[in-house]
């Protein structure tokens, strides 16, 4: 045994805090009664931060597969917050814009996104919180030129 511990994995650690965060999160968005979940708010982000985007660039933004994108988008269109348009001369691609009530609903979320973070990060001072964001990015970065260099 090499006396490996996953539980001092970074990893582990970093997908554990996200399930945590994540939960935490869909419950506030429950309590707010917003008809959303944390998927559909990454894909109405994305669609805010990139105005006529493609399925198929939301999925690249969003890393998420087209299937998965579909299927949110379709629950998102049902629920009046995105419109599919179809963009230029190839009927199969679609642009993909907010609504007015989406833009409603996303400011909402916004906010308890905003409620959500202050409360992750209460415990920590700013200066310690800059240093962890900071470091957590250069290890992002090391982790996308790592992933992009095996393809």
């Amino acid at each position: 045994m090499n006396g490996f511990n996953l539980d001092d994995s970074l990893g582990y650690i970093v997908a554990k805090t996200n399930f945590h965060m994540k939960s935490y999160f869909n419950k506030l968005i429950k309590k707010n009664n917003l008809d959303v979940t944390t998927e559909q708010w990454v894909i109405l982000n994305a669609v805010r931060q990139n105005p006529g985007a493609s399925q198929t660039d939301l999925a690249r933004i969003s890393f998420k597969d087209k299937t998965n994108v579909t299927r949110i988008l379709d629950l998102l269109v049902k629920k009046g917050y995105v419109t599919r348009n179809i963009a230029g001369k190839d009927r199969r691609i679609y642009s993909i814009t907010l609504t007015d009530s989406g833009e409603d609903v996303l400011e909402q979320l916004i906010r308890v996104a905003e409620q959500a973070n202050k409360t992750f990060i209460r415990d920590l001072d700013h200066d310690n919180y800059l240093k962890f964001a900071s470091t957590l990015k250069e290890i992002l970065n090391s982790a996308e030129k790592l992933s992009s260099n095996l393809d």
